[in-house]
């Protein structure tokens, strides 16, 4: 990766149509999950579907602790500075910006929502990692999503198409697993995540520019 690395190229159109796509889908399904975690109960679904995967064997705790670090601020730390090393400066700096970005969002929406984590509404989980604060959104999931959809278009397309959701999914499985978040929890920090990506994409030309977010 070098300072010269760009995404593959597409008509610019059909570029901002993704993404205005992406964000809407992203906006509607954040509002859903939102609006259902604010309730301060889980769903039969998500109940079910949470003790289904809490359930599985114990061998596993081990690969899922893993597995969730690399969700985690400080892995999300890591990869920036190594694309920063890498020379790719102004993905690093919009890599950066966009971590900062949902990750604010997400820390704002776990206040407003309110919803706590699985083992204050839940009895008999397992419980395989200390987490602190509300449940709803992931972080983990958040972040995740952004440090996967914003190095996608850098990536070979066979590994980025199936790389990325394969990153992402391990990830809020790992959440699940460890008995730290319920299914909306996850959810809603992928939409956050999404649009955090799609918002910095959308962002007038000369701007990103001026500011060096540009792909250049």
């Amino acid at each position: 990766m070098t300072t010269n690395t760009k995404p593959p190229t597409a008509p610019l159109s059909k570029v901002r149509g993704v993404y205005i796509i992406g964000l809407i889908i992203a906006a509607v399904v954040f509002a859903v999950t939102a609006a259902a975690a604010a309730g301060g109960q889980s769903m039969g679904w998500e109940t079910s579907l949470f003790r289904y995967i809490n359930d599985w064997s114990w061998s596993l705790q081990g690969l899922f602790t893993v597995i969730t670090f690399f969700g985690s601020t400080w892995m999300a730390l890591v990869v920036v500075v190594a694309v920063f090393a890498a020379r790719a400066y102004r993905l690093a700096w919009r890599l950066a910006i966009t971590i900062v970005g949902a990750y604010g969002a997400a820390f704002l929406a776990k206040h407003f929502v309110g919803r706590v984590r699985p083992a204050e509404m839940l009895a008999h989980i397992h419980t395989r990692a200390v987490e602190t604060g509300m449940g709803f959104p992931s972080g983990h999931a958040t972040l995740s999503t952004v440090v996967a959809l914003t190095l996608l278009p850098y990536l070979p397309k066979w590994i980025g198409f199936i790389g990325a959701p394969i990153f992402i999914g391990l990830v809020c499985l790992s959440r699940l697993y460890l008995g730290v978040h319920f299914p909306l929890d996850i959810i809603g920090g992928m939409a956050i995540g999404t649009g955090a990506v799609c918002v910095l994409r959308l962002l007038p030309a000369k701007l990103l520019q001026a500011v060096r977010l540009d792909q250049k």
